[in-house]
């Protein structure tokens, strides 16, 4: 929430290694967010002679026509895992992998609302102050006629973050919890 400052959190390895190598080259403060839960997993990479990523440009995963569900960093892997359930369902759900927090790409997710007519946030963070709810209020600003459903906020629990890992777990987003969310914005 500092202005001036550039705030990236990616999800993707390719996107790590061209955002950061973006960082490296830009003249203003960059922070450079890491989940250690993303170490562990595994993503192809596209060898580029570049590999620069743009800074404040999100990408579209999905395409989709029902919702468009915003997230970053490891709220992406939530967000995925609920898109595959979703398509199940018969919900076709736009995912937009933000990859950077500030400055936020409200161009991409105001188009896709126009599109879909439906958001979804998520996040592992807080839920008071949160990006999510920043996001939805801009939603509501920028492009409040073509909602048909109020945006939704999915993030971690309002508690502090326990350190026994099965409470840990409970105070975290869910795929689950994104699917609830969804169907609650889908069938209104």
């Amino acid at each position: 929430s500092i202005p001036g400052l550039k705030v990236i959190q990616p999800f993707s390895a390719e996107d790590a290694k061209g955002l950061l190598k973006s960082a490296i080259r830009d003249n203003n403060p960059v922070i450079f967010l890491e989940n250690e839960i993303l170490y562990g997993k595994s993503f192809s990479i596209e060898e580029k002679e570049q590999a620069l990523e743009q800074i404040g440009k999100a990408k579209i995963l999905k395409s989709g026509t029902d919702v468009t569900i915003v997230s970053y960093g490891i709220g992406m892997m939530h967000s995925l895992e609920a898109e595959a359930k979703l398509l199940d369902m018969g919900i076709n759900a736009e995912v937009i992998d933000l990859r950077t927090i500030r400055p936020i790409d409200f161009d991409t997710i105001i188009e896709s609302v126009m599109k879909t007519n439906r958001c979804i946030t998520v996040e592992e963070s807080f839920p008071v102050c949160s990006v999510g709810s920043y996001i939805a209020s801009q939603i509501m600003v920028k492009a409040f006629d073509y909602l048909d459903a109020p945006v939704l906020s999915c993030s971690g629990k309002d508690v502090p973050m326990p350190y026994a890992e099965n409470l840990e777990k409970a105070a975290l987003i869910t795929a689950d919890e994104i699917v609830s969310a969804v169907k609650e914005v889908v069938y209104t």
